[in-house]
């Protein structure tokens, strides 16, 4: 890792003076390369890298489709844009119907238009603790740092308590109650907390959001961005939790692998109905992309093989078997399928990561660990033996 202040691009999500770059030559599917140095990704780059950095049989998917045709209209209907919209309604057991996005922030910005034009209404609920994409409308219901330098309508978005100061929903029941019903278009979670710390929501809390949004006539959006699929364990995030049924769900990054951009926004059957009367007035340039698609279908078809789910659920024990010692040692951690959260407080940084050869997030004092679901279970393994002593060291 190296100080570089002459780039002629930018470095994301902080002051260019104080950017930390990785040299990159080279890749295989887990570990980055340059030169003499390698870094195990255990991050999965930003969550999207689920199937590894070389999976080919999704480079393989896109470069067949690009022997066919490499772009299509919006309005265009092709066999690859059928199947892919089918199975992937499958994956949720119930009926929805797909508006494509090139992005997770793209899928919220569409999710909250559609909202509020078929409701009527501006409020969205969200939490504090939380983070919903980049664009405008994403980041104006987003709760963490990332929110507060920029302009954003914040008079249209309310903060609700995190599920563990709310057990039972009491507070946020009143806190609808004293915004109004008739001004709140829907409610946007992370099903599952991502990058800003892994926060497990119980079933109870999920059991008491579901009967306080039905008794208030409140949408559920649930952003599947870093949940969707098989990160959590089952393809989406909130079948977790088999009672819930979304009005709208958001996924991206893993849809594809990350080997191309593509987000998707599934609309319940009630809301799409709208739009056979209405215009749907939400629509971009590369909707539907055909090469998008074909790497969706390479995933749809990876993630269905016996061989994926095996090796899936042998990682996701080895993944719960390491937290586990964690906790027996005292470090505060928590996980769910392959996606885990220490809290290190000032004592890791990323910089002691990578001196170790591991290429991971840490934000908010928070270690974030999301290994590809691909990954063999002695890499896996290894990796994580490698964290597991840098944290005793670093902890203890």
């Amino acid at each position: 890792m190296k100080e570089d202040k002459s780039l002629p691009y930018f470095i994301t999500w902080t002051s260019q003076n104080e950017a930390l770059t990785i040299p990159l030559e080279r890749v295989s599917n887990d570990y980055f390369f340059e030169k003499n140095n390698k870094w195990l990704n255990l991050s999965s780059i930003s969550y999207q890298a689920s199937f590894g950095l070389k999976n080919s049989k999704i480079l393989n998917a896109i470069k067949k489709q690009m022997g066919e045709f490499s772009l299509a209209s919006p309005k265009q209907t092709f066999h690859l844009k059928q199947e892919v919209s089918t199975r992937l309604i499958e994956k949720t057991g119930s009926k929805y119907k797909c508006f494509f996005t090139l992005s997770g922030s793209e899928g919220i910005e569409n999710a909250l238009k559609i909202a509020r034009q078929i409701t009527g209404r501006k409020i969205i609920l969200s939490q504090k603790n939380s983070y919903h994409g980049a664009t405008m409308g994403a980041l104006s219901i987003t709760g963490d740092w990332r929110n507060k330098d920029h302009l954003l309508p914040k008079q249209w978005t309310k903060t609700i308590p995190n599920p563990q100061d709310d057990p039972n929903g009491e507070k946020l029941d009143a806190l609808i109650v004293s915004i109004g019903t008739d001004k709140i278009a829907a409610i946007c979670l992370e099903t599952i907390t991502g990058g800003n710390g892994v926060f497990i929501p119980t079933q109870k809390w999920y059991k008491a959001l579901n009967r306080i949004l039905k008794k208030h006539k409140i949408l559920l959006i649930l952003d599947e961005v870093v949940c969707a699929g098989h990160r959590t364990g089952p393809f989406f995030g909130f079948q977790n939790y088999p009672f819930l049924k979304p009005d709208l769900i958001v996924a991206a990054k893993a849809l594809t692998g990350g080997y191309f951009p593509l987000g998707v926004v599934l609309v319940s059957q009630k809301l799409s109905n709208y739009y056979d009367k209405h215009i749907l007035s939400c629509g971009l340039t590369n909707y539907g992309h055909p090469l998008g698609l074909a790497a969706l279908k390479a995933v749809l078809d990876l993630t269905e093989e016996d061989k994926f789910k095996t090796q899936l659920y042998k990682n996701i024990e080895s993944f719960a078997n390491f937290f586990e010692l964690l906790k027996d040692k005292g470090i505060v951690s928590r996980s769910i399928g392959l996606l885990g959260a220490v809290e290190v407080n000032d004592k890791l940084v990323t910089k002691d990561l990578i001196d170790n050869g591991i290429y991971a997030s840490i934000q908010n004092q928070r270690l974030i660990l999301a290994p590809n679901l691909t990954m063999s279970s002695s890499t896996l393994k290894k990796g994580l033996n490698k964290v597991g002593l840098l944290l005793n060291e670093k902890l203890s």
